[in-house]
Formats: C-alpha cells, structure tokens, sequence
C-alpha cells in the first residue's frame, strides 16, 4: 500500500484548472472561475497583482525565476550565486513562494534560493504585492511570487525540442512533450543546463584595478517536470504533478575574498495530487503534497553541512456560490516538517495548521469586495488571525473605457523558521513577524480598434513589527542568536503600464514597471544605538524595467531594460553601490511547416557592457550572447 502511495504522488504532477462543464447550482449556471484553482485576483480585491507576460516567460525559459523577475517587474532581485527577491523593502524570508498552492520556502531557512528555479518548469507566475496572510499564510508580508505549472495541454501528441548555447560556458538542453484526448493528458519534459560562468571583470578592490577572470562561479543543474489529469466523471477530475530539479553551484567569492571552492549542492522533489468534484453546492478540493529538499553546503574550511528535510501537507477547500454574486470558499491546511540538519542537536518535526475564510462580493457590477480571515496554529507560537478587507470600484465604465478605485487593508505575519527556533542556542522566547499593510489606487483600461493600454497606480504603506534580526549572543560573542529586534516602516508606490497594438501583420507590445520604495528602521529593542529612519541595506529607492516588442509576421524584435537605484551596503547609509540600468536584446525568426514549426532566437545580454555590483564586492557579467534552436510538432 505504502509503495502505491508514493507511486501515485511520483508519477506526473497535478494540474489544477480545468474547463467547467454546464451545470447549475438552484437552476443558475455556475462560473468557470468558481471551477478551476482559486485565481489570486478573485480573493484579493484592491491589491496589487502582477502577471509576468507568458510570451516573455517563454521566449526566456533557458534562465531562472531570477532573471525573469529581474527583467520583468520592479522587485529587487539580490544575486550573488545564490538570489532572493525583495517586496516593498522587505527581506527574502518576508516573501511568500508558492508552488500551485503551496508555500515551497525551505523551513529551515524560511527563504527560496530564485536562482535555482528554472523557468522552463513553469506554465505562469504570478506576483501579489503586499501582506497577505489571509490569502497564502506565513512569510506573505512584503508579498508572495505564485508559480504554477503548465495547463495548456491540447489534444493530440506534442513534441519540443531546445538547445541554447551561450558565453562563459553555458549550454541548456530541454525535450518535452504531451499527449491529450477525451478523458485525460499527460505532459512531461526533461532538461539539462550549465555554465562555467568564467567571466572577465575589472577588480576595482584591488590596487591597480586589475583584470581577472571570475572563478568558482559554475553552475550545473538537471530535472523533469511530469503532469497528467484525469476525467473521471462530469463533475470530478483528479490531477497529479510532479517536478524535480538537481542543482550544483558554486557559490561565488568576492573580489577581496580569498577563493575556499565553496559549493551549494540542492536537491528539491514536489509531488501533489489533487481532487476536484462539482455539486449542487458548489466546488470541493482537496489537495497532498510531499516536498523533499536536501541541500549541502562546502567549502575547504568546513565539513560538508547538510539540511534533508521532508514536508508533507493537505489542504481542503469548499467553494459556495450564491446568486453569482457572492463567493466564499472554506478551507483548512495542515503542514508538517521532518528534518535533519547539521548544526541541530538532533532531528526535529513540527506540526503548522490553519483555517481560512474567503469572502467576495459582488455587489453590483462596478463593486467588488472582499472580506477574507485567516487564523493558524504553530507549535510553540501563536500567530496572529489574518484578516484581510479589500474593495473595486469602477467609477467610469464604458465598453472602451473604465477607470477602477482600489483599495486594500491587509494584515500579515511570519513565523519564526526552522533555524530560529533549532539552531543552537536557539531562542524559544521568540514572536511572530506581524505587519500591516494599506493600500490604494487607480487602475486605468482602454480599448479602441486594435489599441489596447492598461496602467495602474499604487501607493502604500506597510509596517512590520517584532521584525527577526540575529546578532552576536550576549553570553558568548562568538555564537549569533535570532531576536525580535526592531520595528519597519515602508512606504511608496508602484506603477506599471501596458500599449499593445495590431496593424495589419505588424504587432506591438509595451511594457514597464517602476517602484518607489522608502523602508526604515523606526524603533529598535534590546539595542538603542541602532540607526533609525536609515533606508535599510540593500534596499534601493528606484527601481524599474520596460519592454519594448516589435513583431512583423513570423520576425520578433524584443529590447529590455532595468534599472536598480543606489543601494546602502550598512545601517548608517554611509556605504552606497552606484545605481546602474542594464539592456538586452533579442531577436528571432520562426518557419512553419506542417505541423512542424522551427524558430531561432538570438539574443545579447547586458548590451551596453555596463559594469555594476548588484552585491558589494561581487561582479557581474559584461556583455554576452546567446543563441536558443527550437523546435515543435504540435
């Protein structure tokens, strides 16, 4: 029986939409939102949502989660080997990372290394801005990246095959392929990438500023993605997902530290399944994950550490629909944790629950509100309830023209991780991260002919409490402890615009973000000399990225930009990185035949050669190329 569980989970991964057949609920046809996986958009009136372009994520698909974010949006992406993401001038662990569904931050760190997810194993991702708690839990306090796998299977066999070749070293393999009829589907691919990463940088540390050549910088990483889903009747559909990925990297010294060949090696398995069933009253899900992630770190001064640790959860969820006006859907989630760490005394498990509540109403057509409430339970804490009040409205709405009010008061919070709690000497008086965010703004559409633009405004504040620092141990200098240190303030707005016009065979696409993110130290506990309203480290006021594409039939012209404003590398904002602002473009060309369809794309990174630190005393790469082959049966 056991063997059969875990063959069930280990082949092929879940998919979680599916199209709603005709049914009723008191004679009323239900809507095909209500059907499919909870959209984030649905629960989170008057927030702000972003969704990267699917054409970008797949034209860039041989790069990571990290690169995407970097040339996609206006978050601050942290890269130096490993990447993190930054929310509104919140740090990595105050950014909630799910996967389908499911929070997928390694416990022990609380944190996803972005560098190590590959982009070509995701079908969409998804961006909330903000606290979120009530919606997506722990950690989503400065915002959460939602990622889900492929959906789009059509019927018939597909095929795909890429190869990409690249500066420094680096090659990317992928082939996949689906198959789909009446009553079920299966998709699956298997991909292969490496970079020696040997880049030439001027070492401005150094006397001299001599020329040197990156070392220890190479990458390796491989995995598959697997899903399928089944019909098994009108109203109930199962679905299984899977996604593997082996990574070796090593982790980059800086340019005035000595090299020790230091090394992350991960491991990371996801497997789900999922049930949907329709009745007359309404949507029932109930979803079982396991995740296994492994990871060792080494280098010539340490033994090898390793953190192996197995996470097994369930969800439930019952959706009602009332009238087609209201919405609400009821849920609980249990999690469990089962690890070993190098560093802990001994193996340790923890048990982390919770019960939700999720509320829309739509009371007229122009008027969306939602009213959603979380409450978890955490083995020697107690989280705060995460309630959520979020409201649309259309002041102007016309068939070409409409301009929405929004607005959204959330609050969130983060519990304290593996390592804070188990890593010695551990602290057991500590509290939950709690933060409370308020926004509102303006959101712009318009549509005339083959013209279409979308803008939007957002400003914000957000206040995080009993923020989680570690610092050197008063009994023992040498040891570091986690406290609940201090109290941030952050403040700013966001804007992103959208142009997308078709002429004749002519299309073209316009894009860009831009934030404006203020986060200070406001209070401090334990330390008073600490600095206060002191932009916080690596926090940068400016950030932004456009997009500009041109496409004449099967010709695509694609030029990409970002910018990353001054940085302060300390607490007293005497030590600044120069802001810098990087191109790429790309280029390509596709040929149809048949049912066989043949595209090259050719692209140059960091275009104008700017030389930039995103981290102090890491370098970065000056211009490269790469040149992606492709092909597909369909």
């Amino acid at each position: 029986m056991r063997c059969v569980s875990f063959l069930s989970l280990l082949f092929c991964g879940v998919l979680p939409a599916f199209a709603q057949q005709a049914d009723s609920l008191g004679g009323r046809k239900l809507r095909e939102v209500e059907i499919v996986a909870r959209k984030p958009e649905v629960f989170a009136a008057g927030s702000r949502h972003t969704p990267i372009d699917s054409a970008f994520l797949k034209n860039n698909n041989a790069g990571s989660l990290a690169d995407i974010l970097q040339n996609a949006t206006a978050v601050y992406i942290k890269s130096y080997g490993i990447a993190s993401v930054s929310f509104r001038g919140t740090t990595a662990s105050q950014t909630a990372v799910l996967w389908n569904g499911f929070n997928i931050n390694l416990p022990a760190l609380g944190q996803t290394d972005f560098s190590i997810i590959p982009a070509n194993s995701l079908g969409s991702i998804h961006l909330q801005h903000g606290s979120a708690g009530s919606n997506f839990g722990s950690s989503a306090i400065g915002g959460a990246v939602l990622l889900s796998s492929n959906t789009d299977i059509k019927p018939g066999l597909s095929l795909n095959v890429q190869q990409d070749f690249g500066s420094f070293g680096r090659y990317f393999t992928q082939i996949g392929g689906s198959y789909g009829f009446k009553k079920a589907n299966v998709d699956a691919s298997i991909f292969r990438t490496e970079a020696k990463n040997n880049f030439p940088f001027i070492n401005t540390f150094k006397f001299g500023k001599p020329a040197e050549k990156q070392e220890n910088a190479a990458t390796e990483q491989a995995g598959f993605t697997a899903n399928a889903s089944w019909k098994a009747t009108d109203n109930s559909r199962f679905f299984f997902r899977n996604w593997f990925t082996s990574s070796n990297f090593q982790a980059q010294p800086g340019m005035i530290a000595a090299n020790t060949h230091a090394r992350n090696q991960n491991r990371n398995l996801r497997s789900m399944a999922e049930w949907n069933y329709r009745s007359g009253w309404g949507n029932t899900s109930l979803k079982a994950a396991y995740f296994h992630d492994f990871m060792q770190y080494q280098d010539d001064n340490l033994q090898p550490a390793d953190t192996d640790i197995k996470t097994y959860q369930i969800q439930a969820e019952q959706a009602f629909i009332f009238r087609e006006k209201l919405n609400i859907n009821l849920g609980a989630h249990a999690q469990y944790f089962a690890g070993k760490v190098d560093g802990y005394s001994q193996p340790v498990n923890e048990w982390r629950n919770s019960v939700f509540a999720l509320l829309r109403y739509d009371l007229f057509e122009t008027l969306h509100l939602n009213l959603n409430w979380r409450q978890a339970f955490v083995q020697g804490f107690n989280p705060p309830p995460a309630p959520t009040f979020g409201l649309s409205y259309a002041f102007l709405n016309r068939a070409k023209n409409t301009l929405s009010w929004k607005g959204n008061i959330t609050r969130g919070y983060r519990v304290p991780t593996l390592n804070d709690r188990y890593w010695p000497p551990g602290n057991e008086n500590l509290k939950p991260e709690e933060s409370w965010n308020y926004e509102t703004g303006l959101v712009h559409q318009f549509t005339q002919n083959q013209l279409t633009t979308e803008t939007e405004l957002t400003v914000y504040a957000l206040r995080v409490d009993d923020w989680i620092q570690w610092l050197p141990s008063a009994k023992d200098a040498s040891k570091w402890v986690p406290v609940n240190l201090k109290k941030v303030h952050a403040g700013g707005l966001e804007f992103s615009g959208k142009i997308t016009y078709h002429f004749s065979d002519w299309h073209l696409k316009l894009n860009g973000n831009y934030a404006y993110t203020r986060s200070v130290q406001k209070a401090t506990y334990l330390i008073s000399d600490e600095p206060l309203n002191r932009q916080l480290v690596y926090t940068p006021l400016h950030t932004a990225s456009a997009l500009a594409g041109l496409g004449y039939k099967t010709w695509f012209l694609n030029l990409n930009g970002s910018f990353t404003g001054e940085r302060f590398a300390d607490a007293e904002n005497e030590i600044a990185l120069p802001a810098y602002m990087l191109f790429n473009v790309s280029g390509s060309k596709a040929l149809q035949a048949g049912k066989c369809r043949f595209q090259v794309i050719g692209q140059i990174n960091n275009l104008t050669n700017t030389v930039y630190q995103n981290l102090q005393y890491y370098a970065r790469p000056g211009r490269n190329y790469n040149l992606s082959l492709r092909f597909e049966l369909n």
